[in-house]
């Protein structure tokens, strides 16, 4: 239940709750931590700058193998094939998100379209060569994987830009620490996805550390960070993107604060519903339909099985285009 001042804004019962997210001021009772984790319901905690500053969880439920081999891994080439699969996944996405994009200009404005079209090729063809390399392991071929990463990332951003309302003032993609508007949405969505990888990552029975893309640094949750590029382009990307396209979010929903570009709490609860909504969304995979928060368990999953040995590949999650 929330209350803000006596009055009670929603109520909902703990077992149909997968997490909750607290984002601005605001405090929650003893009681009710302890009744979320009965029902194995994250408490996730983002500060405004879009990152995941605590993380409050049910007890880990899986056996010791899964971490075991996913240590193993990190010296034989499964770390470098699942590195590749992350990325090329990811390039796959970033090309398809394009690809719409240039298909919905072609009436309206068809020299944007073509230059867009153009990046989309690019990236089409960085495909095609990262899918020709063979990976050793990844601290042997983390350099190869990360320069085809670098160069894709780079055209998506520049074909982005023909799509991104001027008045956001987006010029390149920036981490976090935003100093305009459309990257400090983003940091907030990719907050945002975050925890619900890492939730799916924790319940999968994988190290959240102990990632193979991403190398190891204190406290950076690796594992995480590597399999939530499969979702960046069609779950955060394009809602941001949408969000600004129909000036749900303008340039008047920012303030400057200790020299970042902070988003307002309004723009904010408003990105929030639109990505939280979009978590409860179904999409054809393959023969079935499935929410795009069961999907990312479900490829959670798919790496622990591949660790363990249960099978022989793994496949990133990737929309055709």
């Amino acid at each position: 239940m929330v209350r803000e001042e006596g009055k009670v804004l929603y109520a909902e019962l703990p077992e149909n709750l997968r997490q909750v997210i607290i984002t601005g001021h605001g405090s929650i009772s003893t009681d009710a931590l302890v009744l979320l984790s009965t029902y194995g319901v994250d408490l996730i905690l983002i500060d405004w700058k879009g990152k995941v500053v605590s993380r409050l969880s049910a007890p880990e439920m899986r056996t010791v193998f899964t971490r075991r081999e996913q240590y193993i891994a990190y010296k034989d080439s499964r770390s470098g094939y699942l590195a590749k699969a992350f990325v090329l996944a990811k390039m796959k996405n970033q090309k398809a998100l394009l690809g719409t994009f240039a298909k919905n200009r072609k009436e309206t404005d068809s020299a944007a379209a073509e230059r867009i079209t153009h990046f989309k090729n690019v990236i089409e063809d960085l495909i095609t060569r990262l899918e020709a390399f063979e990976p050793a392991s990844i601290d042997t071929s983390r350099p190869s994987i990360l320069g085809f990463e670098g160069s894709a990332s780079s055209t998506y951003w520049d074909g982005i830009k023909e799509v991104v309302p001027e008045e956001l003032k987006f010029d390149e993609r920036s981490g976090r620490g935003a100093l305009d508007p459309f990257n400090s949405m983003l940091n907030y969505g990719y907050g945002v996805l975050e925890g619900e990888t890492w939730r799916a990552v924790h319940y999968a029975g994988l190290d959240p550390y102990g990632g193979f893309l991403h190398a190891d640094r204190p406290g950076k949750p690796s594992m995480v960070l590597d399999l939530m590029e499969e979702f960046r382009q069609q779950l955060v990307d394009r809602t941001v993107i949408s969000l600004a396209s129909k000036k749900v979010v303008t340039s008047k929903d920012f303030q400057i604060e200790e020299g970042f570009c902070r988003l307002s709490d309004e723009a904010r609860r408003a990105l929030l519903k639109e990505l939280l909504g979009k978590m409860e969304e179904y999409l054809a995979v393959g023969e079935e339909k499935m929410r795009w928060c069961d999907l990312i368990l479900s490829k959670s999953r798919d790496v622990a099985q591949y660790l363990r040995g249960e099978v022989n590949n793994y496949n990133g999650f990737y929309l055709r285009w």
